[in-house]
């Protein structure tokens, strides 16, 4: 029988080091996953995709890093929106502007709900507070979104398993890092076990955690300096082969525009 449950859509208005946001959506709501642009920038790229701000019904932050909440409280106090964060984000951002508004705090390993979507937060390895991904469930969809992870343990593969789509880092290549004239101190801080996932780890994930279910995987926070998008996609294309999945469909996120909405 075929399945009449609603489908999903992800928006990935872009990724990367300069800014980092995603919406999904349902026909009942949506969030946006990280507020990384100004929000005036957020609010450009959700024009050009269609999406309307008075769709969604909250912000959900993975870590404070700037990438990931530069539009975050004007964004969020323009639409009127909860900002969900767990307790050592929500302390390191309520520092730095005492102005951000009404602010709902989860706990990692606790589920909570938004709109019409059940969040799956789990803890990942980063140089952040205290940072997250999460898996998203509404209406018989699970959506994975794990960037920023340093490296990938049991927690992360068991959580990212069972997903209809699959948004996971692949950052940089590591010859193009290795000879990129980015400063000793950086290099180490990306290839650290809090830093940021390979091409060759990303390929190493998906693996082991794409399954049946699988339909969509999305390429993120990708490196402009240290990587190629056209690598990237080579390089996902080739994954899927191995694993026999020439029927799920990859997306490359960018940097600099959005990626047309798909649907799960």
């Amino acid at each position: 029988m075929a399945d009449s449950s609603p489908s999903l859509g992800i928006t990935i208005l872009g990724s990367g080091s300069r800014g980092n946001a995603l919406v999904i959506q349902a026909p009942d709501g949506a969030v946006l996953l990280d507020a990384g642009f100004s929000a005036r920038e957020l609010d450009d790229r959700l024009a050009q995709t269609g999406v309307e701000p008075t769709a969604l019904r909250g912000v959900i932050v993975s870590h404070e890093h700037a990438d990931h909440v530069r539009g975050l409280r004007v964004f969020a106090e323009r639409y009127g929106l909860p900002v969900f964060a767990n307790r050592g984000t929500a302390t390191v951002l309520k520092k730095r502007d005492e102005r951000l508004g009404r602010l709902c705090l989860f706990a990692a390993g606790n589920p909570f709900a938004v709109g019409p979507f059940t969040v799956h937060p789990f803890s990942i390895p980063h140089d952040a507070s205290d940072p997250v991904a999460f898996v998203l469930q509404a209406h018989g969809r699970r959506i994975g979104v794990a960037t920023d992870l340093g490296h990938v343990n049991h927690l992360v593969e068991h959580q990212l398993r069972g997903c209809d789509a699959l948004v996971i880092e692949s950052n940089h290549d590591l010859g193009m890092l290795g000879n990129s004239t980015r400063p000793w101190a950086l290099k180490q801080r990306i290839l650290g076990r809090h830093g940021h996932l390979s091409n060759e780890a990303c390929v190493a994930l998906l693996q082991r955690v794409v399954d049946a279910r699988t339909r969509h995987v999305v390429m993120a926070h990708t490196s402009e300096e240290c990587n190629r998008y056209e690598l990237v996609a080579q390089m996902a294309i080739d994954c899927l082969a191995s694993l026999g999945r020439t029927d799920i469909a990859a997306h490359i996120a960018r940097q600099d525009e959005p990626l047309p909405t798909f649907w799960v």
